[in-house]
């Protein structure tokens, strides 16, 4: 993964910033615009979905309740021709009358009052009483699709009766193609002071009366099918499915009710179970019509995201190449002053940040073109100086040459004081030119220290001391060449010189707490006033930069210790330097701290000696 990572940043670092706008703002419209276009389509289509689905079962209730008043319709008939008498009492006779009158005006009876129901009822096409003795009462609608009371199969529908024990139920005659042929309401007939069984009330259901239920529905449902619990096909809407009808055949509802989706057939199934007869009231609907909202919606969604992709990638390019071009303008203008073209404008035409850019690069342009011109007059003007400042120039070998032969004569006139001085002298000046090593040691540096106070004695005598308190761990950190003895020097002339008693300097180098060599310079001279101290404290806390942009304003003092200061910060860094202390009539005090240990990589000494004031 980081490799990838890696791969991505190097491609991104290569390719143009044309492309890179491109690819930002391109990336900003389409990753906003999927998502909402996705996450819009999704919740509508499960939202458009879950309303089928409960427009669906919406539906099937309301077709289970019109089958429900329907077959509560043809129980509450089957329940009238219980009580009825005249039929009570015909099956309660069980053939034992004689009178050949009297049976036929029982019978006439019977018939009348059956034939009188099957007129009455539209519902029904047929009535049988049929007798545990044999005997028949059968009356119709005198239509063909009555049928007969011989095609009658008495002897199954008697058998599924006193299953159910008294209570009524429907019983379906197929055509052997699992199809309902006819649909009888069957009941048994029991005595009522004993419960015995005396016959067999069969209705005839006009079958067509079943479509009723689910006529007059609109909306999305291409079929509606209701099947017996041995999954015949009562009533249909429309043309059945054979794809469905076969997955339902196979087991493929189970239960109260449900729904399903039936992959191979394309088909969304849902049904509920009518309780009276176990009947299943089945709709279904293909998915192309189901989901059909759905994919309206997400065709237009498309539509959408491409029209906004194609009208936001034109805004982003015109965009893209309104910030390019003044870019590309710049670029070329750059590439002709790499080339070596001098003075080169571009149009300014915007005033924006770019807009600043193009005025800005004219500006450093017309700068550059005459600072070339200016610079090129003052190296000729310079060189001529150089040369004229070489024919009197002063060699520093001759200079050292003169002092030792001045030496050899002091020592061959027996004048050791004048011997001493100019050897001193030579050394400290050899010191100030650095032709050996940069960085000297500690031990080092306090010899120069020595030998300027040598050579102050010879003016000031018993005046002036020199007293060192040094750990000896420390005098073998190197630092920067003549960094202690303008310290020293600027003790003599701003604090002994001033005292009228003898002056002592006090020279102190140790290691504190942080590991920091600190390098303490104290002299018992005049001391300093408290306003003239703390400017010069705030004078060395300066960084470099707020430093020499200050070296062109008024004359300043303390040149020696603001030189060494800045000679620290420079070589050591900011956080390093020197620090005054001071009191009036007691003592000054100059503490220089730096760290033990410096790495020279790229950095260069500056070797600034002390001077005359403070």
């Amino acid at each position: 993964m980081k490799k990838i990572f890696g791969g991505l940043l190097k491609y991104l670092r290569k390719i143009s910033i044309k492309t890179k706008l491109v690819l930002l703002l391109t990336t900003q419209i389409l990753i906003p615009l999927v998502l909402v276009g996705f996450l819009s389509y999704k919740n509508s289509e499960g939202i458009i979905k879950e309303n089928s689905t409960d427009y669906s079962r919406d539906i099937l209730h309301m077709i289970r309740l019109r089958l429900d008043d329907y077959l509560e319709n043809l129980v509450q008939i089957s329940q009238d021709l219980l009580y009825e008498d005249k039929i009570y009492e015909v099956l309660k006779t069980n053939g034992n009358i004689q009178d050949p009158l009297k049976v036929y005006e029982i019978q006439n009876s019977v018939n009348s009052h059956l034939k009188m129901m099957v007129i009455s009822r539209p519902e029904i096409r047929a009535i049988c009483v049929y007798a545990n003795d044999g005997r028949i009462f059968f009356q119709d609608d005198n239509t063909r699709e009555a049928g007969s009371q011989y095609g009658i199969p008495y002897e199954k529908m008697l058998e599924q009766a006193r299953s159910k024990k008294g209570k009524p139920s429907l019983y379906v005659v197929s055509d052997g193609s699992n199809r309902a042929q006819d649909v009888y309401m069957i009941r048994q007939i029991n005595d009522r002071d004993d419960f015995f069984e005396l016959g067999l009330l069969i209705m005839h259901v006009r079958k067509e009366l079943f479509d009723e239920v689910y006529q007059g529905l609109t909306g999305n449902l291409e079929n509606i099918m209701i099947l017996s619990p041995d999954m015949e096909l009562i009533a249909s809407r429309d043309a059945v499915n054979p794809d469905v009808m076969a997955n339902l055949l196979n087991g493929g509802i189970s239960g109260y009710m449900g729904e399903k989706i039936d992959e191979k057939a394309g088909m969304f199934i849902s049904y509920i179970t009518q309780e009276l007869t176990g009947w299943k009231i089945v709709s279904y609907v293909s998915l192309d019509v189901l989901y059909r909202d759905a994919n309206t919606l997400k065709n237009n969604i498309i539509m959408l995201c491409i029209v906004a992709v194609v009208v936001l990638s034109a805004v982003t390019m015109v965009i893209a190449m309104n910030i390019l071009k003044p870019i590309n303008k710049l670029v070329n203008g750059m590439k002709k002053v790499q080339a070596g073209e001098s003075n080169v404008q571009i149009e300014v035409d915007r005033e924006d940040e770019l807009g600043f850019l193009q005025k800005t690069f004219n500006e450093m342009s017309g700068e550059i073109h005459h600072l070339v011109n200016w610079v090129y007059r003052e190296q000729l003007t310079r060189k001529e100086a150089e040369l004229k400042a070489l024919q009197s120039q002063i060699n520093p070998h001759f200079l050292f040459n003169t002092l030792e032969a001045i030496n050899w004569m002091a020592q061959l006139n027996n004048v050791p004081e004048i011997s001493n001085t100019v050897s001193d002298l030579s050394d400290l000046m050899e010191a100030s030119i650095g032709r050996d090593d940069r960085l000297i040691t500690l031990e080092e540096e306090f010899q120069y220290a020595d030998k300027y106070i040598s050579l102050q004695k010879r003016r000031f005598g018993d005046k002036i001391e020199l007293i060192k308190n040094v750990q000896p761990d420390v005098l073998d950190i190197k630092i920067p060449r003549l960094l202690i003895q303008p310290l020293i020097e600027n003790a003599v002339y701003h604090g002994i010189e001033r005292n009228r008693g003898r002056g002592t300097i006090t020279l102190n180098a140790y290691k504190d707490r942080k590991g920091c060599l600190c390098v303490e310079v104290l002299d018992n001279g005049a001391g300093m006033e408290p306003e003239e101290l703390e400017a010069l404290n705030a004078r060395l806390t300066l960084d470099n930069n707020a430093y020499f942009r200050d070296l062109g304003g008024k004359k300043r003092k303390s040149i020696g210790i603001e030189n060494v200061n800045r000679r620290i910060k420079l070589f050591y860094g900011e956080q390093y330097g020197l620090k005054m202390e001071s009191r009036v009539g007691e003592f000054t005090k100059a503490t220089i701290r730096i760290p033990c240990e410096v790495n020279m990589d790229g950095r260069e000494g500056f070797y600034v000696q002390g001077s005359d004031s403070r």
